[in-house]
């Protein structure tokens, strides 16, 4: 029976579902009204070169993926642009109209940006077909910077309201960057046809639905890369991401989740997920990978998913990859054989899929859905699908990542992927020595019996079955039954015995209608009794959820 005096009593963090930098917070801007001057200061920016740029993204195949030319400003509100007082609440007005002739759309990354408390930033095209904002203090970040999604166009218009008796923000826009190449047009454009680009919602991901919702798309400084959540063994949904560290500098890049086609070669696809900003922790050039922190945890309606990771140089087919190549909603990449690794790089020649610039970053998955490696280069064609992956255990060992991804030191090879908003079952088997017949009959739902099941079917002589559950995992421990799953100086979760008809043995356990359980994790494992003897099972990674 479920020990519920027991059952994960140390509760795990909530993710708060709260502000989030780029969520849009309540109000429009000033100038809708009607009440302002039309006449808005125009700051001309020089135009880049354009042809030179394009020349540049053709000679390195557009690895990583570039869409837009930095350009460096220093603008604001104390040296540009106009103030108003809007008569009707006494709140002051600032606007300021930014130019880069030719540019497809127009993205602002401001390095400092302060505001006070009823502060409110809007950004939009003149014609205001498009209006972002607005954005407050919840916005702020850690480093002082924010970043803004490209809005279409060449002329952008930033618009700060002021309230009454408060201090002056601190804010200036420190970049601006020009598209040259239309990437609100080109993304959800497919680059090659004929299969070559296979969307994660095709059969071929239908094992994946879950890690797919670990893979984002950045877009930052000019530039785009895959990445990816991790999963700690405090499974408490810190959001770390990885990404490659040849995509450079991302503590500003806009973070973009659930951007997939909703079908099969068919249907929408939206961008409209997204938060920016991330702390810097780890890189490494060797093995091409750089893990963040982002400033922000994604809330429930992103449905984001945090990816397990292995340090296991012996994996099985099939490697799977999920990116975003050349910027495209989520695709999948599957290769049939294992893959093959260097000192410093997993290979891989994809059956299903191609990567391109914009997969890098992206991770490749082994045979049990944990990351081996973060993509670092290939070859962009359909005729060819070679692709280099920088080796996460490598990454891992040589850059400490154990201070960020094991704080509880359990010092296993790996851990399976965590969703925080959904009841969730895995399997798991340590080194893969167990039978595998331990299996759950539905979802660990709270409030509901959850069920699971032994098939003792191979094993002809068991009586029964005993079910144990632990919060640690554990592997490399060998008795004479198996090897063990749990670590039994955890605490400990749950305890059942069963016996077995027809081959069968079923476990029953009533799980409370407990919201303080929402989110956390127990490790079950199996053994059967018979003839004498005692076989271990592999186990269970059952994550709570209502």
């Amino acid at each position: 029976m479920l020990r519920t005096s027991l059952f994960l009593a140390s509760l795990l963090l909530a993710l708060p579902l709260g502000a989030h930098a780029q969520l849009r917070h309540p109000g429009d801007p000033a100038s809708n009204s009607g009440a302002l001057p039309n006449d808005i200061p125009l700051e001309l920016l020089p135009t880049p070169d354009v042809a030179a740029l394009l020349a540049e993204d053709e000679a390195a195949d557009q690895w990583p993926f570039r869409y837009g030319a930095t350009i460096a400003t220093e603008l604001s509100p104390g040296d540009r642009g106009r103030w108003d007082v809007l008569e009707a609440t006494g709140e002051l007005v600032w606007r300021l109209e930014i130019a880069s002739p030719g540019a497809l759309t127009l993205g602002v990354t401001f390095s400092r940006f302060d505001l006070p408390t009823g502060g409110r930033l809007f950004l939009y095209d003149p014609q205001k077909r498009e209006i972002l904002g607005a954005y407050t203090e919840a916005n702020e970040k850690p480093n002082g910077e924010f970043a803004v999604q490209p809005v279409p166009g060449d002329r952008i218009v930033v618009e700060y309201v002021h309230p009454r008796g408060a201090d002056l923000p601190d804010l200036s826009i420190g970049e601006v960057i020009h598209d040259y190449r239309n990437i609100l047009a080109h993304l959800g454009e497919a680059q090659f046809s004929g299969g070559c680009l296979v969307d994660i919602n095709c059969p071929v991901g239908a094992d994946y639905q879950d890690a797919k919702r670990g893979v984002v798309w950045l877009i930052g400084s000019g530039g785009g890369c895959s990445a990816f959540l991790l999963n700690n063994t405090a499974e408490d949904a810190t959001p770390f991401l990885m990404t490659a560290e040849h995509c450079g500098d991302m503590t500003n890049a806009v973070v973009i989740f659930d951007y997939e086609r909703t079908g099969c070669d068919t249907g929408s696809s939206s961008q409209s997920k997204s938060l920016s900003g991330a702390t810097f922790l780890r890189a490494s050039n060797p093995f091409d990978g750089q893990l963040y922190l982002l400033t922000q945890s994604p809330p429930a309606s992103y449905e984001p998913f945090y990816c397990g990771w292995t340090l296991d140089e012996s994996v099985e087919a099939p490697g799977v990859g999920i990116s975003h190549p050349s910027g495209n909603p989520k695709k999948i990449q599957k290769d049939n054989q294992a893959p093959t690794h260097s000192s410093s790089r997993w290979s891989v020649s994809f059956d299903v899929g191609i990567i391109q610039g914009g997969s890098s970053g992206s991770p490749l998955f082994d045979h049990r859905k944990r990351v081996i490696g973060i993509c670092s280069a290939g070859i962009s064609s359909c005729a060819s699908n070679l692709a280099l992956y920088g080796r996460f255990d490598r990454f891992y060992e040589t850059r400490d990542l154990d201070v960020f991804l094991d704080p509880l030191n359990w010092g296993l090879s790996g851990i399976d992927g965590y969703d925080p908003f959904s009841a969730y079952l895995i399997p798991f088997n340590g080194t893969g020595a167990n039978d595998e017949i331990f299996s759950g009959l539905a979802l660990p739902v709270l409030g509901t019996t959850w069920s699971t099941q032994v098939d003792t079917s191979s094993i002809p002589q068991a009586v029964a079955t005993a079910v144990f559950g632990y919060s640690a995992p554990f592997e490399g421990l060998f008795l004479s039954f198996g090897e063990l799953l749990f670590d039994p100086t955890s605490t400990p979760l749950v305890s059942s015995t069963s016996s077995v008809a027809g081959g069968l043995s079923q476990h029953d356990f009533a799980l409370p209608n407990s919201v303080s359980l929402v989110g956390n994790v127990g490790y079950l494992q199996a053994f059967v009794v018979g003839g004498g003897s005692l076989t271990a099972t592999n186990g269970l990674k059952a994550v709570l959820h209502l």
